[in-house]
């Protein structure tokens, strides 16, 4: 950035010298080696002394005037250059500096009577740290700002223009303290007639103090703007964003009429805009693509408002937040974000298993918005597969399909639909299509993976499961896919590789822990194998089959006291399932307690008569004590009578 120049310092020159350093060799790391063209320091000292003899007969007014135009060539060579190549530009800037300097000094050389303009120094010096700062030099762009604030002679716009810039690389370097300050003597400088400026600087101190969570005083800076005339829809959604940080709903509710109260960028409903953006859409394409764009951010700040500003309602009063902000969006001619509000709420039903209502809303779409029915064909589609109606779901899909071909989520809702009826080859295909159109679709993706794997194509399915890790990390069903795929294809180091990354990320789930352990079963490590199925059993105490391997665990290891223990809680989660309580029988027997084990086996007797092994065991031990058994014999021998005519 450099100031404009000012002819009118044209006529103060009367002499001119050239500096020398534009006529000597520039200067270099690495001296000469000593020897030096004779030709060449000859042919120098003669362009000099051309050089001179031009300017001694020229006056020292027309001198003055080509060296200020070269200064001003030089800035602007620097400007064109500094987003193309900016070191480029940085050596045209210091260049440029160099020159004025020169300038300077020659005016005193002179004895001019007129006093140099500090205007041109300044621009120079200024321009010289914009590009500082355009190359990322910071610390040399902040030393050149402070050198240009020590001048004594600098206007007021000059001096507010380098606080701002100096404030914008504190906060570019998070110095927000030495940001603030340089705003704030900024906005010390400044007039009440210069609204914009000012209202800028509240913004940018505004937007500090929002980073660091000083939402009160952000408040401040943002409302000194929002409620003027000449207020932006960027402040004004930053100032809805701290009023919904500190949950003041009223206040929210008034910044977003302000918010909808703002005139939109490009507004067609006046006949003389119309006509307006019609020329500028024929004329300058860039200019309306530019409009264009900022039209579609505003359109999505006030969405994102309006979406924040429903879910402060509390979720008895959610349903009224839904309708206030529709109503507000109708009065004030933002109906297709209305509508979009609606199918928000539509989604906001689905998520609370209210599918009646979604349903109801959707289809109210497809009489009000043409343009929406591919949508809520869509959503409909997913609705009635939640539901479990795959016919409608199909129909509507379908519709979908035929209003949209090209629509990721639509295809993957008629895939399901072909999954559900076990049409495996048509569902891969539409899945893999819906992922020609968008490569990173997690449901297609997801659902590919399985189908391969239905299909007992298990390499591809766990490619595609891989694939999907590798855009979503760390997501649970993706990961104990990977795991199984791997386990169902005998490989089970990486098998259990997978499940220990599962576990890591879901280290209290029983399940997997299970999986672990008994993958460390195969392995035969005694310890890790216990120790994964004991955590399992800490979380989840009601896991038959975990108890059931820890009860055998014990057994193994003639631990019967400890085995006794799982047993006995096992037959109380499954009372009908006679072989836990013959198995504390069993244990009763293997440590001496044949009076404990044959009461078991009573028990066990009464609930189940006709169980032979149970009869074989009290038999057994009626003679290892030395008791009649007669009885028991009678009911051996029925039993086994009965079971052979059975059998007949």
């Amino acid at each position: 950035m450099f100031f404009p120049r000012d002819d009118s310092s044209l006529s103060r020159m009367d002499g001119y010298t050239v500096s020398s350093a534009m006529d000597v060799r520039p200067m270099t790391a690495v001296s000469g080696a000593g020897y030096q063209s004779k030709s060449m320091g000859t042919e120098r000292h003669a362009t000099r002394e051309r050089r001179q003899e031009q300017h001694r007969s020229q006056p020292p007014r027309e001198i003055s005037r080509q060296m200020e135009k070269e200064v001003h060539s030089l800035i602007e060579e620097s400007a064109t250059l500094l987003d193309m190549d900016p070191y480029l530009s940085l050596e045209k800037a210091k260049e440029a500096t160099k020159q004025e300097a020169a300038l300077e000094k020659y005016c005193e050389e002179h004895h001019i009577t007129t006093v140099h303009d500090s205007n041109l120094n300044l621009a120079t010096w200024f321009h010289l740290a914009s590009v500082y700062e355009k190359n990322g030099m910071f610390q040399e762009a902040i030393e050149t700002y402070n050198f240009l604030m020590k001048q004594q002679k600098r206007p007021k716009e000059f001096l507010v223009r380098t606080r701002i810039n100096l404030g914008n690389l504190y906060h570019s370097r998070n110095e927000y303290a030495e940001a603030i300050k340089n705003y704030r003597m900024a906005l010390d400088q400044t007039t009440r007639e210069e609204k914009l400026l000012r209202f800028q600087i509240h913004r940018a101190i505004g937007n500090i103090l929002m980073e660091k969570g000083k939402l009160h005083s952000a408040i401040l800076e943002y409302e000194a703007v929002s409620m003027n005339a000449d207020a932006d829809i960027d402040t004004c959604f930053n100032l809805f964003l701290c009023y919904a940080q500190v949950d003041d709903l009223k206040k929210s509710k008034n910044i977003f009429l302000r918010i909808l109260s703002l005139k939109p960028v490009l507004d067609a409903s006046s006949s003389i805009e119309k006509e307006l953006i019609d020329s500028i859409s024929s004329s300058d394409i860039d200019l309306y693509e530019d409009l264009t764009r900022l039209q579609k951010e505003s359109r999505n700040l006030v969405f994102s408002a309006a979406r924040i500003l429903i879910s402060m309602f509390n979720r008895n009063e959610r349903e009224s937040g839904f309708l206030w902000v529709q109503k507000q969006l109708d009065n004030r001619r933002y109906k297709d974000i209305a509508h979009q509000i609606e199918i928000e709420k539509a989604l906001y039903h689905m998520k609370n298993c209210e599918f009646d209502i979604a349903v109801k809303i959707f289809k109210s779409f497809e009489i009000k918005d043409v343009e929406m029915r591919a949508m809520i064909a869509t959503n409909l589609s997913f609705v009635y597969f939640v539901e479990g109606n795959f016919n409608v779901a199909d129909e509507y899909a379908d519709a979908a399909l035929s209003i949209n071909r090209f629509n990721p989520n639509t295809l993957v809702n008629k895939g399901n639909c072909f999954f559900v009826l076990d049409e495996l080859t048509s569902a891969k295909q539409l899945y893999l299509e819906a992922l020609s159109i968008n490569p990173t679709h997690f449901e297609a993706l997801y659902n590919l993976g399985l189908t391969n794997a239905r299909l007992g194509m298990i390499s591809d399915a766990k490619l595609a499961f891989e694939k999907l890790h590798s855009i979503i990390t760390n997501d649970p069903r993706v990961l104990y896919h990977v795991a199984n795929m791997y386990e169902q294809s005998d490989n089970n180091n990486a098998a259990m590789k997978w499940f220990n990354v599962l576990c890591a990320c879901l280290p209290t789930d029983p399940g997997v822990l299970h999986r672990i352990g008994t993958f460390y079963d195969v392995l035969k490590d005694d310890s890790q194998s216990l120790h994964y199925h004991l955590e399992s059993y800490r979380i989840y105490p009601t896991n038959l089959d975990v108890i059931g391997w820890l009860a055998i665990w014990f057994i193994k290891h003639e631990m019967y006291e400890k085995s006794i223990e799982f047993f006995k809680q096992a037959s109380d989660i499954d009372p009908n399932e006679v072989k836990w309580k013959l198995m504390i029988g069993s244990c009763y027997r293997k440590i001496g307690r044949l009076d404990d084990a044959l009461d078991v086996y009573e028990e066990v007797r009464n609930d189940h008569p006709r169980n032979v092994e149970c009869l074989k065991y009290i038999l057994s031990i009626c003679h290892d004590l030395g008791r009649d058994c007669s009885r028991y014999e009678k009911e051996m021998n029925h039993l086994l009578k009965t079971s052979t005519t059975e059998e007949q």
